[in-house]
């Protein structure tokens, strides 16, 4: 069951004091813990700073449909993964509880590699998740979308905002469920009974359990999360043009 977003806040508060707790043991209090504590504390340290990772990144989530600018586009990238994030927050906590102490009383630079380090990663994002939003428009303009745009502008007249958030929707982010309203409501207008309506929109009906067999593939890499995005957003175009074409004729 999802949270909500007071629910959210709340998990992520519960998951800084934890950390802070553990914190406080492993610094101070550890060595007068049995044995078995020592090492619960230990374990529970990353996992604790996997879980703020976690919470913090889904608090963004509703931040990633607010717009479509290439910051929004970022956040929708940092907020849909739940294990990378876990995995990151997991990996840094270790890395700066465990890993980086003893490293540091031997390498005295170690800091500028860090620094130099998290300047490349924060540019080959960025990088990455602007070149991803050019090629989402680039490819839709070269793939005719603004033609089907402006078709549906001569039946619909004054529902063109409208028509063209719900199209986008389902393209960009394989949200069908708004589309599929409308344009059955728009079918519907033109006087088409309901079996003609379930033939005429039965492949964007069908199209949940493709949906769902896509997700089920899984990547930490970011670039083959955007390749598999990329492959995924031209089927639902390749399915939304013979549509569109269908109910233009009609």
């Amino acid at each position: 069951m999802l949270l909500s977003k007071k629910g959210r806040l709340v998990a992520l508060i519960f998951s800084v004091i934890c950390l802070s707790i553990l914190k406080y043991v492993v610094d101070y209090s550890l060595e007068t813990l049995p044995q078995v504590f020592q090492l619960i504390a230990y374990g529970a340290l990353p996992i604790a700073g996997g879980l703020i990772t976690l919470n913090f990144c889904t608090l963004l989530e509703p931040f990633s449909d607010a717009e479509r600018s290439t910051t929004f586009h970022l956040l929708q990238q940092i907020s849909e993964d739940p294990a990378r994030n876990f995995f990151i927050g997991f990996l840094a906590t270790a890395y700066l509880n465990f890993i980086r102490p003893p490293l540091v009383a031997n390498l005295s630079f170690l800091p500028y590699i860090e620094w130099v380090t998290i300047a490349l990663a924060v540019c080959v994002v960025y990088t990455m998740t602007r070149s991803s939003t050019k090629e989402l428009y680039v490819n839709s303009e070269a793939l005719g979308w603004r033609e089907h745009i402006q078709k549906v502008r001569r039946e619909i007249g004054p529902d063109l905002i409208r028509i063209t958030s719900v199209m986008e929707q389902f393209v960009d982010h394989g949200v069908k469920e708004p589309l599929l309203v409308y344009l059955a409501l728009h079918l519907q207008r033109l006087g088409k009974t309901e079996e003609s309506i379930l033939n005429t929109l039965s492949p964007l009906i069908d199209y949940q359990e493709n949906a769902r067999r896509h997700k089920l593939y899984f990547s930490i890499f970011i670039w083959t999360r955007r390749k598999l995005a990329m492959k995924n957003k031209k089927a639902r175009e390749d399915l939304l043009r013979p549509l569109v074409k269908k109910i233009n004729r009609l």
